[in-house]
């Protein structure tokens, strides 16, 4: 019934999305949103940021970097915030909400929540459902690999790695304990067998650059979240992309949170119901090939077949213990150095 109430209260000013707290005037207002840049940054400020500027008269203001600085952000601003919102990993959203960092998601305060699929606003609200499958040579790999392929002799030394602690490398660790027979809470595991590939040929901190080599054959293959991998691949010919299906892909999750005792929290609460709106949910899918989380954005056949788009793909994936991985990354951080790269 408030959704029904809402809609028909807004058919009387505009054709804007449901959104709480319409009628005060924010010129002067300024929201603060922490994410990560790129791609990312632009479609926010385009479907995001700029109707909720063109409604409220409020500036938003972008602050660029990666989810671990803005988790240490919230810590060190746990009694003065000056973060409204922010973009967390799958894995940093519960602990956020456990330590009294961020407001729990309700759907009451942000009514689009209501249309995410049930269970994913896990500590804040689901934005975007991507996997971590294998970006590979083609040169290399004329069929698509599956997880074990990359064990074989032709291909020891020949990987590529995003630097640790990463999402990548945690997944990458868990199908490595899955190879051996056991999972990632036996890391002993886990690492004899991963470093079984060799010191990688390059721990990589843009995709330019792994792509550039791996469409040259001089990497064989690199584990990669899709979404950014398959909005690039049309630069390159020669790099490949698959879903492994033994075990099947590691589910990584986006999500976005209202900062607790945030400066602006009205306008907070607007900005996200507009990111899990149909039409950025739409362009996320369209645009970066993030999986959507609002259960009614609509895509072709196409455009489904690159992203995760249900709840039934998303238990077909590898979802891991994170709560524990996390606990276990400074001394994961040390093992990979030693045991991984070889320093």
């Amino acid at each position: 019934m408030k959704r029904i109430a809402c809609y028909a209260a807004l058919t009387a000013v505009s054709l804007f999305p449901c959104l709480p707290a319409l009628a005060q005037d924010y010129s002067g207002h300024t929201l603060v949103v922490g994410t990560w840049g790129g791609d990312i940054e632009r479609l926010l400020r385009e479907h995001v940021a700029g109707p909720l500027e063109a409604k409220t008269g409020a500036k938003v203001e972008f602050l660029l970097g990666g989810s671990g600085d803005r988790m240490s952000k919230m810590v060190a601003e746990r009694n003065n915030p000056t973060m409204d919102v922010t973009f967390q990993n799958i894995y940093e959203a519960p602990a956020a909400l456990k330590e009294g960092l961020v407001v729990a998601p309700d759907a009451a305060l942000v009514p689009t929540a209501a249309d995410v699929w049930a269970g994913m606003n896990d500590g804040c609200y689901a934005m975007s459902l991507v996997g971590l499958g294998i970006a590979y040579s083609k040169a290399l790999f004329p069929e698509a690999p599956e997880w074990a392929d990359l064990w074989k002799a032709e291909f020891k030394g020949k990987m590529a790695y995003a630097p640790y602690p990463s999402s990548e490398g945690d997944g990458m660790l868990a199908v490595a304990a899955r190879i051996a027979g056991v999972d990632e809470h036996d890391p002993d595991a886990a690492f004899a067998k991963l470093a079984e590939l060799g010191a990688p040929v390059l721990s990589y901190s843009s995709l330019d650059e792994v792509f550039t080599l791996m469409d040259a054959g001089e990497i064989a293959a690199a584990p990669m979240i899709s979404g950014y991998v398959l909005s690039n691949l049309g630069n390159y010919e020669g790099i490949g992309f698959v879903f492994p299906k033994d075990p099947g892909p590691v589910l990584v999750r986006d999500m976005v949170c209202q900062v607790a005792n945030s400066p602006e929290p009205e306008l907070a609460k607007m900005f996200i119901d507009l990111a899990l709106s149909v039409e950025t949910q739409t362009a996320y899918a369209k645009e970066l090939n993030f999986g959507p989380t609002n259960s009614k954005v609509e895509l072709t056949e196409e455009e489904a077949a690159r992203v995760i788009n249900t709840p039934e793909e998303v238990k077909s994936l590898l979802q891991l213990d994170w709560s524990y991985i996390i606990e276990q990354r400074s001394d994961w951080t040390d093992r990979w150095n030693k045991q991984i790269l070889g320093q």
